[in-house]
């Protein structure tokens, strides 16, 4: 009888083990699902005209023309100063890392000219005079707000900068 109750032993670490496996593939499924529902949420915000604080911003007017009305995407609490409001900074300094053309890891100051946001390519100039470049964002790993060194999601910028540009009539 020795053998059978060690063969029950086996069996019910076996059907442990399995079930503590399947409890751990949900639970990271679950966190899976959340951060990608988390980060669908976000971008949605962002390309209905929320601009986060995570991204380079600037004060100044909504649009073109000025307008006395309170921006519609923006809290009271966060409307300052003279009528101006946080906007986005189509051309912040940023530290960036990517790779090049050769898949070698680079990393860099730029100084953002013009963001492409049809072509999805940045250009701007770096420190030293003339080194002029231009980044596809696919190739960027990494970017860093220059002043305060705070990251942020490029991807996420650009999508601001294209609603921006698009309630200013410009897009």
């Amino acid at each position: 009888m020795p053998v059978g109750l060690v063969q029950w032993q086996f069996l019910v670490a076996v059907l442990t083990g399995v079930l503590l496996l399947v409890a751990v593939m949900w639970a990271w499924r679950r966190v899976s699902v959340r951060k990608d529902v988390e980060r669908r949420i976000a971008a949605a915000r962002v390309r209905s005209g929320h601009v986060p604080l995570e991204i380079p911003t600037v004060r100044g007017p909504l649009s073109a023309a000025t307008d006395d009305s309170a921006p519609d995407t923006l809290p009271e609490w966060f409307i300052q100063g003279k009528g101006e409001h946080a906007v986005v900074d189509e051309t912040p300094r940023i530290k960036l890392r990517y790779l090049d053309g050769q898949g070698r890891k680079h990393e860099c100051t730029l100084q953002v000219d013009h963001v492409d946001v049809q072509k999805k390519v940045i250009t701007g100039h770096g420190e030293l005079p003339g080194d002029v470049r231009r980044l596809p964002l696919h190739r960027i790993t990494s970017a860093r707000i220059a002043e305060s060194g705070q990251r942020f999601n490029v991807d996420t910028w650009v999508d601001a900068v294209r609603v921006a540009r698009r309630r200013r009539g410009q897009a």
